[in-house]
C-alpha cells in the first residue's frame, strides 16, 4: 500500500546569530500522533502533544541527521520543535521527523 503525503509542512531554521526563523524547505508528510503528556511548570498544567512528519527523503534534510535543534516544523498554525530525525536503514527513500509541540 502506497503512503499518502497529503499534509503541507514548512521546516524552518533559525539563525544562530539573529535568532530568526525562515523556511527551509516546503514538503508534503503523513502525519501521526505519537505521544501527549501533561507536566506541571511554573503553576500550571501544561499539556505536551508529539507528531511524527513521515516525508519522502530528499538531499536537503540531510541538514537535520546530526543536529535537529535549530529546526522546526509548521503544521496547521502550531510549531513543534524537531526532536528526532530517522532514515531507516539510510535508504534514503522516507524520513520521519519527531516534532514535539511548543509556544
Amino acid at each position: 500500500m502506497a503512503r499518502t503525503y497529503d499534509k503541507p509542512i514548512t521546516v524552518q531554521v533559525q539563525d544562530p546569530e539573529t535568532e530568526l526563523w525562515t523556511d527551509h524547505l516546503h514538503l508534503h508528510a503523513q502525519v501521526n500522533k505519537t505521544g501527549g503528556g501533561t507536566s506541571y511548570n511554573a503553576g500550571a498544567d501544561q499539556y505536551h502533544v508529539s507528531l511524527t512528519f513521515r516525508v519522502r527523503y530528499c538531499s536537503q534534510l540531510e541538514e537535520l541527521r546530526y543536529s535537529p535543534q535549530p529546526y522546526r516544523v509548521l503544521y496547521r498554525g502550531h510549531t513543534f520543535k524537531v526532536t528526532d530525525y530517522d532514515d531507516f536503514q539510510e535508504q534514503h527513500k522516507e524520513v520521519v521527523l519527531v516534532g514535539m509541540l511548543y509556544g
